[in-house]
């Protein structure tokens, strides 16, 4: 039984890579529009474009070079876009339970509400900017966002966009991030927004690989006893 529970020690180990991730402060800088697609309720819709910078360690990015041109996408709509650069805590979510990223703290976060988050970034994952123009094409900036922005309570007139149906949003196929604004006297001021990344292939570490080839052996030995006996 003790080679049994080693071999179980070792997959636990690797199932702790995908552990939920504390939010990460860093600096989000507004940089404009990643295409003209129109207005809602007077404001212009995403995706943005933003450089991020202090988050590599959570986005798994080596070093601490800003990443530019990053797509985010906003989910309040009553507070302002910042185009200087501010502070933001990033939390990390999946609801992919293959996922590296694992469920976050949401503590940091406006609506404290994890499922509201997985439902707009299922929506997001559904926008293909090539076909944003396309007559028919329901999954266009507009409805996202306005479904996203009603989502989070904004309460937009529903004659001004068509509002989306949420699929299942427990199996989304990016790692997904929310920039919080975290201002200097703790209030909420300015916008929040979500933005992802690819999904890396999850590679244990090296000590998980030691854990579970010890237990491999172990198990061979077991094996080997349990024959040499039967004989």
């Amino acid at each position: 039984m003790n080679r049994f529970r080693t071999i179980a020690a070792a997959l636990t180990l690797i199932a702790s890579s995908a552990s939920a991730q504390a939010p990460v402060l860093g600096t989000v800088t507004f940089t404009g529009d990643q295409s003209n697609n129109g207005t809602l309720a007077g404001y212009n819709v995403a995706p943005y474009l933003a450089n991020l910078s202090g988050f590599n360690a959570q986005f798994g990015v080596q070093g601490t070079a800003t990443l530019t041109n990053a797509i985010i996408w906003c989910v309040d709509f009553t507070h302002y876009t910042n185009s200087s650069p501010d502070q933001y805590f990033s939390t990390a979510f999946s609801s992919n339970l293959g996922g590296v990223v694992g469920n976050g703290d949401f503590s940091k976060t406006r609506a404290e509400n994890e499922v509201k988050y997985q439902q707009a970034a299922w929506l997001i994952e559904q926008y293909d900017v090539t076909k944003d123009g396309l007559t028919g094409n329901v999954y266009n900036a507009k409805n996202i966002q306005g479904t996203i922005w009603n989502l989070f309570g904004a309460g937009i007139s529903t004659s001004q966009f068509t509002t989306l149906a949420i699929g299942d949003y427990t199996d989304l196929t990016r790692d997904w991030y929310v920039l919080s604004d975290n201002d200097a006297q703790g209030e909420v001021s300015n916008q929040e927004y979500l933005t992802s990344r690819t999904r890396p292939v999850s590679v244990p570490e090296p000590s998980a690989y030691l854990l579970m080839g010890s237990g491999l052996i172990a198990l061979g030995f077991a094996r080997r006893r349990r024959s040499a006996t039967s004989a």
